[in-house]
């Protein structure tokens, strides 16, 4: 049974929700968008609950959660400088760098965290919600060599560490031959002034961030799970930095958004069977195909009102 409290702990905040399914209803595509160096990332007044969250990780999975090559460093350095830099001058009303510590604040809460660490993307992780990681060429593309990940949408750091893209995204159905060799090349030719952003979306029966399994359904408690995804050059370095942040919103609240539950009934549709269980949203069909009928039903008896109530009047 899950709290009241718990099931928003790490919803979208603001009143227009992200709904990546409305604009683009097919699961595989890139569908970047330019993003401006001061909106790389986003403020988030719920930081508290994603450290918590990411100390928890750490702390239960070990290099499961956080785990970096050692020729990672020199990129793991210019991330944190960039990002404090981002958050300092950028985001200045949440941040601030004084003596010697990043300090953040919102109403009824603060942070504060010592810049000095031997392990700077573990540090630069814990200022924000995102999730990081880094990639920098290898052999076969580009490869992941570093990473702080607490919020993965059903996989696992350990089975993609070092490895190139391709095999990263093996289990996606259709990357291969659809985007594999316009992935490998954005990433050959992405510009450190030019950073983008992408997001994505499923169904899932949990609020919880860190999703390492399948789904597995177990009542009618169904919720939109985002993903806020950034990729940005590193100059020095040349590393490539992909961040990502989840934000999970009971799917209720997609009710009162016209057209957003068509929407996502439509893309749901859409999906293969292969592409609906990579998702881990074929267990939840059933529960979900409820919740189209029950929405349906609701938006039908509310059709069939107005016109008593204007006759009534």
């Amino acid at each position: 049974m899950t709290r009241s409290g718990d099931e928003r702990r790490y919803a979208q905040c603001s009143d227009a929700l992200l709904l990546p399914f409305v604009d683009t209803p097919d699961m595989v595509h890139m569908g970047l968008q330019r993003l401006s160096a001061a909106n790389w990332l986003q403020p988030c007044s719920r930081l508290p609950h994603y450290l918590h969250n990411k100390l928890r990780a750490r702390r239960d999975l070990g290099a499961r959660a956080y785990a970096a090559q050692p020729e990672s460093l020199p990129a793991q350095r210019e991330l944190r400088q960039l990002l404090l830099q981002h958050l300092s001058r950028d985001h200045r009303t949440r941040y601030a760098a004084a003596a010697g510590c990043l300090h953040w604040r919102a109403p009824g809460a603060r942070l504060s965290w010592p810049l000095a660490s031997a392990e700077p993307l573990w540090d630069a992780s814990r200022w924000v919600a995102d999730d990081l990681c880094i990639l920098q060429p290898g052999r076969d593309g580009y490869e992941l060599t570093a990473a702080s990940l607490s919020a993965p949408s059903y996989w696992r750091l350990e089975e993609k560490m070092g490895r190139p893209l391709a095999a990263i995204h093996a289990p996606v159905p259709g990357f291969a031959s659809t985007i594999g060799a316009q992935v490998a090349r954005f990433f050959e030719h992405l510009m450190p002034d030019f950073p983008v952003w992408r997001s994505n979306w499923t169904v899932v029966n949990s609020p919880q961030l860190l999703q390492r399994g399948a789904s597995a359904a177990v009542d009618d408690a169904l919720y939109l799970r985002v993903e806020r995804q950034s990729l940005r050059r590193l100059p020095d370095t040349g590393a490539v930095v992909f961040t990502i942040r989840v934000m999970i919103n009971p799917l209720a609240d997609l009710l009162v958004l016209p057209g957003a539950v068509p929407a996502l009934a439509r893309a749901v549709q859409r999906l293969s069977p292969a592409e609906a269980r990579y998702k881990s949203l074929a267990p939840l069909l059933p529960a979900l195909e409820r919740f189209f009928a029950a929405s349906q039903a609701s938006a039908a008896s509310q059709a069939s009102a107005a016109p008593a109530a204007e006759r009534a009047e």
